[in-house]
């Protein structure tokens, strides 16, 4: 559930300062690479932006947390995003800034504390903090971007039909709901770089009752993204390495 606005400034305060610097100011321990590439976005066939992004597990204060960073360019608009998140998938620590041109349109800033939420936006309209409940198994899911979906497929064994419905976010949109992921095959094919590569496709129904179509290899690494609503297709530039 959204609870109410959230009273105590400081931590707001120090929420903003991890969106502006995501790295902080303490020395971490090496983090492993679990995934680094990029995807390029066409809508109606024509090419409109492109999405870089890395995954990497880190050794935090939290113990070990898997960290996916991305930068994407789609139209005039650039976003770059920061997503920490446990062994479920469940958000840590948040951050994600948006530009159109050279005007900042939104800056979102978040943190688990105690059981719970905590975020706090800053754009054009205003200032607005929120706070909600973590349930078990939640899970981020913006409506915009691609590697996010990498943590909704992580070590998710399913069955082919077979699915499972897990608590979601969306910061940006201040809400939260549902998204039900299912395996829908677990043969499939994606042709990257001219590549053939063997793929599993999963199809993710969003608390807005948006449906996505992801296709990822058998480690989990994603190679494509499909909305048939808006046209839009990401396809992996390159294979997984």
């Amino acid at each position: 559930m959204l609870l109410k606005t959230i009273p105590w400034r400081p931590l707001l305060a120090g929420l903003l300062v991890n969106a502006t610097c995501p790295g902080g100011l303490v020395a971490q321990p090496p983090a492993a690479r679990l995934d680094v590439g990029s995807f390029t976005i066409s809508v109606n066939g024509q090419r409109v932006g492109r999405e870089q992004f890395s995954m990497q597990q880190v050794t935090t204060n939290d113990g070990g947390t898997v960290e996916v960073r991305s930068e994407s360019a789609f139209g005039e608009t650039r976003t770059a995003l920061r997503l920490e998140a446990d062994s479920a998938g469940t958000p840590v620590r948040y951050s994600v800034e948006s530009r159109r041109g050279a005007e900042l349109t939104l800056r979102l800033g978040g943190q688990r504390v105690r059981g719970r939420f905590a975020t706090l936006a800053r754009s054009s309209t205003g200032e607005a903090a929120r706070e909600y409940l973590l349930r078990p198994g939640a899970v981020v899911v913006e409506d915009e971007g691609v590697v996010q979906y990498a943590l909704l497929l992580r070590r998710r064994a399913l069955a082919p039909g077979a699915g499972v419905t897990l608590p979601s976010l969306t910061p940006v949109a201040n809400s939260q709901g549902a998204v039900r992921v299912v395996l829908e095959a677990a043969t499939d094919t994606v042709v990257i770089a001219g590549a053939r590569r063997s793929a599993r496709r999963y199809r993710i129904v969003t608390a807005t009752g948006d449906v996505r179509l992801v296709w990822a290899d058998t480690d989990g690494l994603l190679l494509r993204l499909s909305i048939p609503s808006r046209g839009l297709e990401a396809l992996r530039d390159d294979v997984p390495r």
